[in-house]
């Protein structure tokens, strides 16, 4: 059961990128994850920002990801109880291991999930779109990750026959 009864959330924001740009200290696009969920809850009445998660240059393929190991734990603990994200990839690409964290493992720990883009909240589960549209964004998200990747290797493949320097 979600935390109905609760006037305001202590809430993690969790931020991650596949790639860093560069030599930059933090990627564009975590720093753009930021204002947007940090507008959103501006926006937004009920939430508190306890600490945020930002696990820059890690696939969302695992969970094997020092920050968002770090936020469970913290959930654990009692430190948070609402994890808010960009959109759903941002969390995780792999198809079955988000199934299992948004219906099984977040819930059982009394934790609302807030996504700003997919425009999903946990703790509004009276939504049929909701409950038919996310498993199909995962499995997107999913599928669009092992796309890329062998789109990558057949590059690299190429670029290896050619003798080209990899």
């Amino acid at each position: 059961m979600i935390l109905e009864t609760a006037t305001s959330y202590d809430t993690g924001l969790y931020l991650r990128l596949s790639r860093e740009d560069g030599d930059k200290l933090e990627s564009d696009s975590i720093q753009n994850q930021r204002k947007l969920i940090e507008n959103f809850i501006g926006k937004t009445k009920g939430f508190k920002i306890i600490k945020e998660y930002v696990d820059d240059g890690y696939s969302g393929t695992n969970f094997d990801r020092p920050r968002f190991q770090d936020m469970m734990e913290d959930i654990r603990k009692g430190r948070i109880n609402c994890i808010v994200v960009k959109d759903l990839s941002r969390l995780g690409r792999n198809y079955i291991e988000m199934g299992r964290l948004i219906e099984r493992i977040l819930p059982s720990l009394h934790v609302r999930l807030v996504s700003v883009n997919d425009n999903y909240d946990s703790a509004d589960r009276d939504s049929d779109d909701t409950q038919i549209i996310v498993p199909f964004k995962n499995l997107i998200n999913d599928a669009y990750c092992r796309d890329i990747s062998i789109k990558i290797r057949s590059n690299l493949d190429v670029k290896r026959r050619d003798g080209q320097f990899i």
